[in-house]
């Protein structure tokens, strides 16, 4: 079954300011695979992708099977309609847009959960989604949701997607599990491009709620009451490994950014988030690499 990933959400009314980052003249693509994303939110409607082939003419003027994909498309309904119902992808995609503050930072988005339809359908649709944002040169894939069943479609999707270089961060689960036992999947899998993320406090603790595993968990990040856009224009809080893994996106984003004079591969990616966060103790027997995550610039000190 594929699910996404949040555990509370307080809406609120305030706004949030951000400020431009332009070190890099090439623009970073995230794919957000998730619940759509509010395209028109104050916060958010700046880090639009915009394919470059396509017009809105009811076409499918670049010939990829999608007419008038000009921000992503939805795989539930199967049109363009990017509408979050649901709040998830709108605030998952506001933390990303708080990590980097760069307009350069563009949201590929592509709807794959409906909670309505069978978990299989969600499934197919995280296959498709996963295929686009390959074939359309995605730079980073986040996931925040999961499932406890391996798939092997999904599993090749996302190697497709390590052939053509692309990062894909994923969320480690909010059972409160050790995954290295009863795995989650896509993080779960044993793919070079897949960073795992788990959640953590403001202690520098793990989330009660989340998955943990030493052979199958990357990285912690913040997740507990993480403030980012809601549907609306509105704001709020939420918690779980979606927010953790949109953290870890929007670092990864930041580092692309600020390197522009290189391509790095996605290990590259990962080796630097890990070298540059911060080494715990507490996480010794929890996290692969004994690594949390805890401001903006941690995944940006690499020398």
């Amino acid at each position: 079954m594929k699910a996404i990933l949040f555990l509370i959400t307080t809406v609120l009314g305030a706004s949030m300011n951000s400020y431009s980052q332009e070190n890099s003249e090439k623009d970073i693509v995230v794919a957000i695979i998730d619940t759509g994303v509010d395209v028109n939110h104050p916060l958010l409607r700046d880090n639009l992708w915009v394919n470059p082939r396509e017009k809105d003419n009811m076409k499918d003027d670049d010939g990829n099977g999608y007419a008038d994909d000009l921000h992503g498309w939805n795989f539930v309904s199967n049109n363009n309609d990017l509408t979050d119902n649901h709040g998830h992808g709108t605030h998952v995609a506001g933390i990303i847009q708080q990590r980097t503050r760069s307009s350069r930072v563009k949201f590929m988005i592509l709807k794959y959960y409906d909670p309505s339809i069978p978990a299989n359908d969600n499934l197919m649709n995280t296959v498709k989604a996963i295929r686009y944002a390959t074939k359309m040169k995605a730079d980073i894939i986040n996931y925040s949701g999961g499932g406890d069943e391996r798939s092997p479609m999904e599993e090749a999707a996302i190697r497709d997607a390590q052939e053509q270089g692309i990062l894909f961060v994923a969320a480690a689960g909010n059972e409160g599990r050790n995954t290295d036992l009863v795995g989650y999947y896509p993080a779960g899998y044993k793919l070079n491009n897949i960073i795992s993320v788990a959640a953590m406090d403001s202690q520098r603790r793990l989330l009660a709620s989340s998955n943990f595993g030493t052979g199958s968990v990357d990285i912690a990040a913040p997740g507990k009451n993480v403030f980012s856009a809601l549907p609306g224009g509105k704001y709020g809080y939420m918690s779980g490994t979606s927010q953790a893994t949109a953290w870890v996106s929007g670092l990864a984003a930041s580092l692309m950014l600020n390197r522009p004079w290189e391509t790095l591969a996605p290990q590259e990616i990962k080796n630097a988030l890990v070298k540059s966060g911060i080494k715990d103790r507490q996480l010794s027997k929890k996290i692969r690499s004994q690594t949390r995550i805890s401001n903006l610039q941690a995944g940006l000190n690499l020398e």
